[in-house]
């Protein structure tokens, strides 16, 4: 494959005030010399067309009457014409953070109205590097727009300007030197000067092109490394629900598991293969609280392999355990021969439980599903409890984490959770009428039935209290608690997170055990 056959791709190159005129000049030319659209976009600072930015520059001008070197003071002025908080990320095979302080200014230009984690060039960042098939490049001080998320730059080996590289080394980055100044860490290209842009752009198009020459047959695997020091191998349970999960809520974790080599197991209540819910396929779907849509179109084709038996992911859903052929029912307090039973199920319970030493952490995917199936399901009950006895953690995610406030020991009703900190989908995000549910395969039952049936933050409320606290982040991009063992996510934008988090709550050093709180 050659430039021929990506000509008329795409290129976005971020930029602010404080760029190199010679840096975009050059990307310019290399680009354009390979039939690549270069797009200049950035922020835009109300209703406008186009954003101009301005560079102040000092020039020599002329002898003066002594013979000396003069200097005047020009300004040179860079415009973008595409408005960042209106363009999508995967429109563009690369996305590039222009050099020198570009990064800093869009990560800080109006800090006393907005945090570093919820500015839009930097949720632009994130959003790009979830699509492993957009190369991402960072020249010179560029890389300081992942910092304010160190979840983007953990395990990434990098290459940067010495000026920032305890930044990045902070935020987990691995600073690589190299011969030439350049890394490629898969889908991630840094440099480490701005008078290095010829060879970055060359670099970016051989990337470019070796993507392309890929195919696209199975989504991306992604490097998605908690900084950690060290793993061994681990075996995560994951609990989803047959009547409907979140597609990102389970693929999110997975992914964040395969890369660092554990192996997972499912389990579903009846050992039913789960089925994602419909909406959670849609990019186009609008989240009704929200007012936007929450899957991207790279997430939706990943939930879709998944959901497809056929393919090598579809194919790790197709067996898995039966919780109800696992642990046993607790009997009716009528029943014949009550006594008896009761004995029964506490033995039984205890061969069950015992099957827990066999995984290091539980994992509980949300979506509408667990409200119908897992919520209140005594089985799921006693299995939250077998890994809570062998202080072992267990992850939840969204609706999921009503689960942790029923899990309760029989004998006192005093749930789990008492005197924890966690996160859930709180109040401001429920929706009025519900997702829905899934029937069977390729149906999908939308009851319109109104708001959730319980408000899962005020449960979450009540079970935490009095020395507890429920944490929803509203107004945060992210929400996920870890009150070990517990690691709680708030819903489907801390997917990736809540993994990374159980991850390290196993293998950090030390090992997490407070983190949000």
């Amino acid at each position: 494959m050659s430039s021929q056959d990506i000509a008329g791709s795409r290129i976005a190159i971020v930029i602010e005030s404080q760029f190199i005129s010679s840096e975009l000049q050059t990307y310019r030319k290399i680009f354009a010399e390979h039939g690549l659209q270069v797009h200049f976009v950035s922020r835009f600072w109300g209703d406008k067309n186009e954003e101009i930015f301005i560079r102040e520059v000092e020039r020599d001008n002329q002898l003066d009457e002594n013979f000396n070197q003069t200097t005047v003071k020009d300004l040179e002025t860079a415009t973008a014409t595409y408005n960042i908080e209106k363009i999508d990320p995967s429109d563009y095979a690369a996305i590039i953070m222009a050099a020198n302080y570009t990064s800093v200014r869009a990560r800080y230009y109006k800090p006393e109205s907005e945090t570093t984690r919820t500015t839009p060039v930097v949720r632009f960042f994130a959003e790009a590097m979830k699509n492993k098939n957009i190369v991402k490049g960072a020249l010179c001080h560029a890389l300081w727009i992942l910092t304010p998320l160190p979840e983007l730059l953990a395990g990434r080996k990098v290459i940067c300007h010495e000026v920032l590289r305890a930044d990045v080394e902070n935020a987990g980055g691995i600073f690589t030197p190299t011969e030439n100044g350049i890394y490629v860490d898969d889908d991630l290209v840094t440099g480490n000067s701005g008078q290095l842009a010829q060879l970055f752009a060359e670099t970016i198009i051989s990337e470019i092109i070796k993507r392309r020459s890929l195919g696209d047959q199975n989504p991306p695997k992604p490097d998605i490394i908690p900084h950690c020091l060290s793993f061994r191998m681990r075996r995560i349970l994951t609990l989803v629900s047959e009547k409907g999960y979140w597609g990102e809520e389970l693929v999110g974790p997975i992914e964040v598991f395969d890369a660092v080599g554990y192996e997972v197991d499912f389990v579903t209540p009846n050992g039913k293969r789960p089925i994602a819910i419909t909406v959670s396929m849609d990019p186009y779907y609008i989240d009704p609280p929200l007012g936007r849509s929450v899957t991207t179109k790279e997430m939706a084709e990943k939930v879709k392999y998944w959901d497809n038996p056929d393919t090598e992911y579809g194919k790790r859903l197709a067996s898995p355990i039966s919780l109800s052929g696992w642990f046993p029912e607790r009997p009716y307090a009528a029943s014949p021969q009550y006594v008896r039973l009761l004995e029964k199920y506490n033995r039984d319970l205890d061969i069950a439980s015992a099957r827990i030493s066999d995984y290091d952490a539980l994992l509980i995917v949300g979506g509408s599903g667990p409200v119908v199936d897992l919520v209140n399901n005594q089985r799921v009950h006693d299995l939250i409890l077998a890994f809570v006895r062998q202080n072992k953690p267990v992850a939840a995610e969204c609706y999921g984490v009503a689960c942790l406030a029923f899990a309760r020991d029989w004998q006192n009703g005093k749930s789990i959770i008492s005197g924890k900190h966690v996160t859930g989908h709180c109040k401001e995000y429920d929706y009025h009428d519900g997702t829905g549910f899934m029937k069977e395969r390729g149906v999908f039952e939308n009851f319109n039935m109104g708001p959730p049936p319980y408000p899962l933050e005020f449960v979450l409320r009540d079970a935490t209290a009095p020395d507890g606290a429920f944490i929803g982040n509203f107004g945060k991009d992210t929400s996920v608690i870890v009150d070990y063992p517990f690691v709680t996510g708030r819903s489907t934008p801390d997917s990736y997170l809540t993994g990374q988090k159980l991850v390290e709550s196993l293998d950090g050093n030390p090992p997490l055990k407070r983190f949000g709180w």
